[in-house]
């Protein structure tokens, strides 16, 4: 009986003590359990204030970002409007350089013709003068240049003077330079000149049809006083380029003829 009762207190001795064991390495192990639950606490926390700093440190330069991307999205449609308005001035800049090209090559062209007919006309009127200057005038007849003037001792009306000039071949004289005026007065004969307004008052026209664009009038002239109409060059004025007058027609006046003999180019 003892052997058993002592078989049994050892027994629950070592029951007892695999218990107190289990309840020590039960209770180290809780507190290794809470000790790394602890651990992983404080490493979540601090990981969990490193990524909100990084979220914050992100969040700071995303809106730093979309600052930068506003001004540049803003700086993006001023350059395209800058460069829309720029196409638009180049394309018509480049639409009138086109059309001044256009221009200036039928200009050039143009230029190129007249140059031609110039050089034409200038080769035909040497020839011409070639030939002309051994044409002479009749007797009693003035050559100056390429006319020839006939300083007629009759006085006449204008219709009559212009009629006895186409008899011999002329008409009355034309002035159509200073150096003619100037001629024309130094023959010193109050004369007829070949210019009228009796169709249009006001109008003067030459004989020949070409309007008056060049005129020698005496200060006051033309007035039209008694229904003058045809013109004369009066020797009573010493300025050779003050000398036209313009009488009625009727009157009885000297005459000039003029009769071209070569053709000039002036």
């Amino acid at each position: 009986m003892s052997w058993k009762k002592d078989g049994v207190g050892d027994q629950h001795s070592v029951w007892k003590r695999r218990f107190l064991a289990t309840a020590v390495c039960l209770g180290l192990l809780c507190v290794l359990l809470l000790a790394g639950i602890i651990g992983l606490l404080l490493y979540q926390r601090n990981l969990l204030n490193n990524l909100t700093a990084e979220r914050d440190q992100l969040q700071t330069s995303y809106n730093t970002l979309t600052a930068k991307q506003d001004q540049l999205q803003t700086n993006y449609s001023s350059l395209t409007k800058e460069r829309d308005q720029l196409q638009t001035s180049y394309n018509t800049l480049t639409a009138e350089r086109d059309q001044l090209q256009t221009s200036y090559n039928t200009l050039t062209a143009k230029q190129d013709q007249l140059q031609t007919n110039y050089s034409s006309l200038t080769k035909e009127r040497d020839q011409l003068l070639k030939i002309d200057k051994y044409v002479k005038c009749p007797q009693d007849w003035i050559r100056s240049s390429c006319s020839c003037y006939y300083i007629s001792p009759d006085e006449k009306t204008w219709d009559d003077s212009r009629k006895d000039c186409q008899a011999r071949g002329a008409n009355l004289v034309i002035i159509d330079s200073r150096e003619e005026q100037a001629l024309i007065k130094a023959f010193n004969k109050k004369a007829w000149l070949g210019l009228t307004d009796r169709e249009v008052e006001g109008t003067w026209r030459w004989v020949d049809g070409t309007p008056l664009t060049t005129s020698y009038w005496k200060k006051g002239e033309p007035n039209d006083l008694q229904g003058e109409d045809c013109a004369l060059v009066d020797n009573t004025q010493k300025d050779p380029v003050v000398a036209w007058n313009d009488v009625p027609c009727n009157h009885k006046n000297g005459l000039i003829c003029e009769r071209q003999v070569c053709l000039v180019y002036q």
